[in-house]
């Protein structure tokens, strides 16, 4: 039988004594600061929390195994871990539930794509393989912003209906936009496509596009011609073959300079 040593110290102890170097990482990029200088929303009260420092406690929670807002009130009753990250006291459940429940389209528009240029800016990865997709999120239960609509898996289901824009070296997403189940697949994609170009990767290098057929409809071609003068884009196109699940020949046709659309399946595994 090993022998282990009980020892007691006067000195604070944490569960979570790693989220020390969580903690350092924070400081190091200088995400607190970028934070600071974007329009999060404020409380009304002369006793409300900082923004920043919602944000961070919220990460805590997430570090540690919180997956519902009420799992983040665990960690007000470690005093050790709040003195970690210079704070008093951590928020509450209801704190951060009110915090997120301001934010609106307009105030996701003002935040996110700046921060999104600022984190693109801190990585050096050279020119960029940019993919628009519009897919289907099947919802179980009640969720904000669910509605019937479109569903090829489960048919008759709420779901919600996202835009999302990856980039294929990082496997990161670069943009992306939560929309009801309901919403056409093609609806409002310029605007997407204009917010992830001109404001998400503002300064970034985009060396080949590519894009689902919710981003080919002809009111879109202009943007992606917007692009194509540095770009080579690369636009997916259905046809008879893909619909019946049939192989079919590579088929590419020029619309336009630097603009092509394709139904070849092999670029899109």
């Amino acid at each position: 039988m090993v022998n282990l040593p009980i020892e007691y110290s006067d000195k604070p102890v944490t569960p979570f004594g790693g989220m020390a170097l969580m903690k350092r990482f924070i400081d190091q990029t200088g995400i607190a600061e970028r934070l600071a200088t974007l329009e999060l929303p404020w409380g009304g009260s002369n006793r409300a929390y900082d923004p920043v420092h919602i944000i961070e406690g919220f990460w805590l929670g997430i570090w540690t195994g919180a997956s519902l807002y009420i799992h983040c009130d665990w960690l007000r009753q470690d005093e050790t871990l709040a003195r970690i990250f210079g704070y008093e006291s951590l928020p509450s459940q209801s704190t951060y539930s009110r915090f997120f429940g301001k934010f609106s389209q307009a105030r996701n528009t003002a935040v996110f794509p700046p921060l999104q240029s600022w984190f693109f800016s801190q990585m050096n990865i050279g020119a960029v393989t940019l993919d628009f997709y519009s897919t289907v999120i099947t919802r179980e239960g009640v969720h904000e912003g669910s509605a019937k609509g479109y569903n090829p898996n489960r048919k008759g289901r709420n779901s919600h209906h996202p835009l999302v824009a990856f980039i294929c070296q990082t496997r990161m997403v670069a943009n992306a936009w939560l929309r009801p189940g309901n919403t056409a697949a093609c609806s409002n994609c310029v605007g997407f496509m204009r917010e992830t170009f001109d404001e998400a990767l503002n300064g970034v290098k985009v060396a080949w596009c590519a894009g689902t057929p919710a981003f080919t409809p002809t009111r879109s071609w202009e943007s992606w011609k917007s692009v194509a003068s540095t770009t080579e884009v690369v636009l997916k196109w259905w046809t008879r073959d893909n619909l019946k699940r049939t192989p079919c020949k590579r088929r590419k046709q020029r619309i336009g300079e630097g603009l092509t659309k394709s139904s070849n399946d092999e670029l899109w595994r």
